[in-house]
């Protein structure tokens, strides 16, 4: 598995490694190679077995076609491994079981079942190293009963030779197929993190690119805003910069993945809230898996909306995220004139679902608490809790 780290790497897409991929039959290439290598040698040793054998078979013409196809299907199956034809390996097992039961037809039946070795000999255990390292354990398994199964019925008879080829081709098939899926988890890793690489470097590019055009006209119409009397093209203007800014020094939050894969939920919020807002969180990322992220988010998002359409896009905003072992708390609070005693239940009746639903509905759902702390001329102030 050392050779995993070596492994080629195909570049694709351009410069800056965009469109990097990692060749997966590159990584598990030293497997290929070494399963090539046994073939030849245990090809070699079936063709001495037959050469020491010849005079004491019933059919020795048709023990040396068997050879002969032997060698030829070990050339084909080499090259056929080498350039990356991985399906070729249940074929092979296929091939590999009929060669081994034309033994009752080159032996005398009496010599095979006293332990004479099958025409295959050791040649036969490839296929299964072939399956193992193709598909992995479990059918390197199944293929381990199928060539056990061929040897019981060549030699009819359940002996203590046949349990020990059973237990080489078991041991064998699980070292080689346990190795196999290895490399092919370093190669998976290895093309992710060459993918975040490649992100990263377009991020910049992009980033070098907006800095220089729309952040620099943004800037422009910022300061000039007041020249040309329009304050609402200002905040406009103000508000797309900074989420611009934003967006380029943290990237995209990442919410459209998996349920369950993990997002940075401080990036994820501060995507979502307005420029004026004031963001706390932790020195360190808050991974949650991403279904909550995208509820969390969903929750923070209506409770600034709230804020603006009740306090105003001018009054103030602060968002603190806070991080245990147990819960994520998100706080939210504005400096607005606060809601009225019973206006919460009023809206409700009216049809406004708002907070009744898309906040404390949202946080309900998810097991957690939604904690709202407000009086006319206080500002507002909800304190969510997500358990993990």
């Amino acid at each position: 598995m050392t050779g995993v780290g070596a492994a080629p790497v195909a570049r694709r897409g351009g410069q800056g490694g965009r469109g990097a991929t990692v060749d997966v039959h590159a990584s598990l290439l030293p497997l290929w190679r070494g399963l090539v290598l046994y073939r030849v040698v245990a090809l070699a040793y079936a063709v001495a077995n037959v050469v020491r054998f010849a005079e004491a078979y019933v059919r020795p013409a048709l023990g040396v076609a068997v050879v002969v196809f032997m060698a030829a299907w070990t050339l084909v199956t080499s090259v056929a491994y080498l350039r990356g034809a991985r399906r070729l390996a249940l074929v092979d097992l296929a091939v590999t079981v009929g060669t081994t039961m034309t033994t009752v037809l080159v032996d005398d039946p009496a010599r095979i079942a006293a332990g004479q070795p099958v025409i295959t000999t050791v040649w036969s255990a490839a296929a299964v190293l072939a399956v193992a390292v193709a598909y992995g354990i479990r059918p390197a398994l199944g293929a381990v009963v199928v060539s056990v199964a061929a040897l019981a019925f060549t030699r009819q008879a359940l002996d203590a030779a046949l349990l020990s080829d059973a237990q080489l081709l078991l041991v064998a098939g699980v070292a080689v197929g346990f190795a196999s899926v290895a490399m092919r988890r370093s190669a998976q890793r290895l093309q992710e993190a060459i993918a975040t690489e490649a992100a990263a470097a377009e991020r910049d590019r992009l980033a070098r690119d907006i800095h220089d055009g729309v952040l620099q006209v943004l800037a422009l119409v910022r300061r000039r805003g007041p020249e040309l009397g329009d304050p609402d093209l200002v905040r406009e203007a103000a508000e797309q910069e900074v989420s611009l800014r934003r967006l380029i020094t943290r990237g995209p939050p990442g919410l459209d993945g998996p349920d369950d894969e993990p997002v940075d939920l401080g990036a994820a919020i501060g995507a979502t809230l307005p420029s004026r807002a004031v963001l706390a969180v932790p020195p360190e990322p808050v991974d949650v898996p991403g279904g909550l992220a995208r509820s969390v988010v969903a929750v923070v998002r209506e409770a600034a909306a709230n804020a603006d359409a009740h306090a105003g896009p001018d009054c103030g905003l602060w968002v603190l995220l806070e991080d245990d072992d147990e819960a994520v708390t998100v706080s939210i609070r504005d400096d607005g004139p606060g809601i009225p005693e019973g206006r919460l239940e009023a809206a409700r009746e009216e049809g406004h679902l708002g907070v009744a639903s898309s906040i404390r509905g949202r946080t309900a759902e998810l097991g957690g608490t939604a904690d709202l702390v407000t009086a006319p001329g206080q500002g507002t102030e909800w304190e969510l809790r997500f358990p993990r």
